[in-house]
């Protein structure tokens, strides 16, 4: 008789697998994601953020069990969805999606033609799926590539796609719990099995869609709650924001300015086979410490990193609203123009405030209302009431009463800024405001011509 096999894990309790699955998880492509964690550098602000994609990837697994469980009748079906979720995110590379920036920025692109809007590394995760011989010799030609089509919207009904991809996917299902777990907040918290138990599948004709009964109206609140929560006090946290800025900065630069060559073929991807080898052996903790062993050259990647691993981060020392500027054309400017405004104003501050160009970052934030966020997915959620099927935004009376034109915006600018004390701290942050107020108004207005600036990858604005 063979034993069940099972792992206890903080979020789901006993996790269980079938042996095909384990075998898969025992891969060393599988193992390699207990070393790259889930929320990159999270852990400086979080600092009980040390979870993986392997923690993830297991967890959205056994989401994925138990909803194919309750709303699936076909065995291959079930298999199919279970080793899809499995597999999502066997293609992150290290610091998680950090590396998905600097991945597209690098790509040679005219090898390979990449359908508009598709990421770099949604092509590696179905290379490694397809090709990986690891996988090869425990998934069927046939296995792989319906998963492939699983994860990529190409193949399988509205149904498995919904459990893979979309308003209630069983990723999002997973990582809100699991981030607000190990980040030691509440924000992400919700209720799982009520979820679970209320989801239905609905036919419309020929066509199904996944939906929820109409008792589970107050959990698919609590969700979407759950998400704008954690997007806005943990995704988008201001020390988040600047260690995820200062990892795809250091290893830009180190690739445009520091001329580092393996770090240059790691994110050049071409679509070759010896790519994904390499790739495939790297992960956050031996990136970091490649950069910063001896034998690499001083540079902007060591730099970077070097403060990152001792937590001397870059400052914000500007931060402001749309409501901050009365001119209209100034607003959209700031925050509506494209990246060459960012880049001329990243190189303006530098000049004139005395830091490299190159260790000043500006980023704009936009969270929209939860309102807004939930119109278009979870808005969309069929609920099945007694006078028919009605999308969640109707039915929600919660959600009818929030403003969905209120949103958050906001421009921050980071630099590599010292404090002798809290004294000095004010008044250094009331003279950068003022400064850079006045710089920003002056590239803002319609008149200004951004001249000779260029990004961190080397790039004319």
């Amino acid at each position: 008789m063979t034993a069940r096999l099972e792992i206890r894990d903080p979020i789901h309790g006993f996790i269980h697998r079938e042996p095909h699955e384990q075998d898969i998880i025992d891969t060393p492509v599988f193992q390699r994601l207990r070393r790259i964690k889930q929320l990159a550098l999270a852990t400086l602000v979080y600092p009980g953020a040390v979870h993986t994609r392997f923690d993830h990837s297991l967890g959205a697994f056994h989401v994925a069990s138990k909803v194919a469980a309750k709303l699936l009748d076909s065995s291959t079906d079930t298999r199919l969805v279970r080793l899809a979720v499995l597999l999502h995110d066997i293609g992150h590379g290290p610091f998680s999606h950090v590396s998905e920036e600097i991945l597209d920025k690098f790509a040679v692109r005219e090898r390979l033609r990449l359908e508009p809007g598709r990421q770099v590394h949604e092509e590696l995760t179905e290379k490694i799926i397809l090709n990986h011989p690891d996988l090869a010799r425990l998934l069927s030609p046939n296995e792989r590539e319906h998963v492939v089509g699983l994860l990529n919207g190409q193949w399988g009904d509205t149904v498995l796609k919904s459990i893979i991809s979309g308003p209630l996917d069983v990723d999002k299902q997973d990582y809100l719990l699991r981030d607000s777990y190990f980040c030691g907040v509440k924000y992400g918290v919700y209720d799982l099995d009520r979820l679970t138990e209320n989801l239905r599948v609905h036919e419309d004709g020929e066509d199904r869609f996944l939906a929820l009964s109409h008792d589970g109206v107050h959990v698919l609140e609590q969700f979407v709650l759950a998400r704008y929560y954690m997007t806005t006090q943990v995704y988008r946290h201001r020390v988040r924001l600047i260690s995820d800025e200062m990892i795809v900065r250091g290893i830009s630069l180190g690739i445009v300015e520091d001329k580092i060559d393996w770090l240059r073929r790691l994110y050049t991807y071409d679509g070759s086979a010896d790519f994904v080898t390499e790739y495939l052996a790297w992960n956050d903790e031996r990136l970091t410490a490649r950069i910063l062993e001896q034998d690499t050259r001083e540079g902007y990647a060591k730099e970077l990193f070097r403060r990152l691993s001792e937590r001397r981060l870059l400052k914000r020392v500007f931060f402001c609203r749309p409501s901050d500027f009365e001119d209209p054309e100034i607003r959209a400017r700031i925050f509506q123009g494209g990246k060459e405004f960012l880049t001329a104003l990243e190189a303006a501050v530098g000049r004139q405030l005395g830091f490299d160009p190159h260790l000043v970052a500006a980023t704009r934030v936009k969270v929209k209302s939860v309102r807004a966020q939930a119109a278009t997915t979870e808005g969309q959620v069929i609920v099945l009431t007694t006078n028919g099927p009605r999308y969640f935004d109707q039915e929600s009376s919660l959600f009818k009463s929030i403003d969905e034109a209120i949103q958050e915006q906001f421009l921050e600018i980071y630099a590599p800024v010292e404090y002798k004390d809290d004294k000095e701290k004010k008044r250094r942050r009331r003279e950068f405001y003022d400064d850079i107020t006045g710089i920003i108004k002056g590239l803002a207005n319609p008149q200004s011509k951004l001249f000779d600036t260029k990004d961190a990858g080397g790039n004319e604005a």
